[in-house]
């Protein structure tokens, strides 16, 4: 697949060295670039998701990520085949999807406190936060959250994680 993202305006917009040092310190989350408006209305984001075979084991990630949510997460998976919603992860807040269907799950990381769509250090403190969490557990995350050109991963980027670059 040719890939149709400049880094350079990533660069533009983040700055060249923040924005490589984001996507080189990230065990689980990748940095995804908004699609053009009206195809998407999600911001730039910092995106994690894991596979689960089954329900059983979905709900030991739960648990052991001991993901806190003011829905009772437990009864979500039970009862619904997606939910998705605010949540806590190592006392940071995200926004968590579970897809039963396509059995994964998925955090999401965006926004500010003055903002929901801008992008900026206090984000990727909050992503690098659930991150360091998230990598002791020992788990094995997609690296390569969705198939096209706006997520930027080691297998799709490889100069962004070449540190000649």
């Amino acid at each position: 697949m040719k890939r149709e993202i400049r880094l350079e305006n990533l660069y533009l917009d983040y700055g060249k060295e923040r924005f490589l040092n984001w996507c080189r310190t990230l065990y689980s989350f990748r940095f995804i670039k908004s699609h053009s408006y009206p195809d998407d209305m999600n911001p730039d984001r910092f995106i994690a998701l894991i596979n689960f075979k089954d329900e059983d084991e979905l709900r030991n990630f739960v648990n052991i990520m001991k993901i806190e949510s003011d829905v009772d997460i437990q009864e979500a998976i039970t009862s619904e085949s997606y939910f998705s919603g605010k949540a806590k992860v190592n006392e940071t807040t995200c926004y968590i999807e579970i897809n039963k269907v396509l059995k994964n799950l998925v955090f999401v990381v965006s926004g500010t406190e003055e903002d929901q769509f801008a992008l900026d250090d206090s984000t990727f403190q909050r992503a690098k936060k659930i991150d360091q969490f998230l990598s002791e557990l020992n788990m094995v995350f997609v690296s390569s959250p969705y198939d096209d050109v706006y997520s930027i991963t080691p297998e799709f980027y490889p100069s962004v994680w070449n540190k000649e670059h």
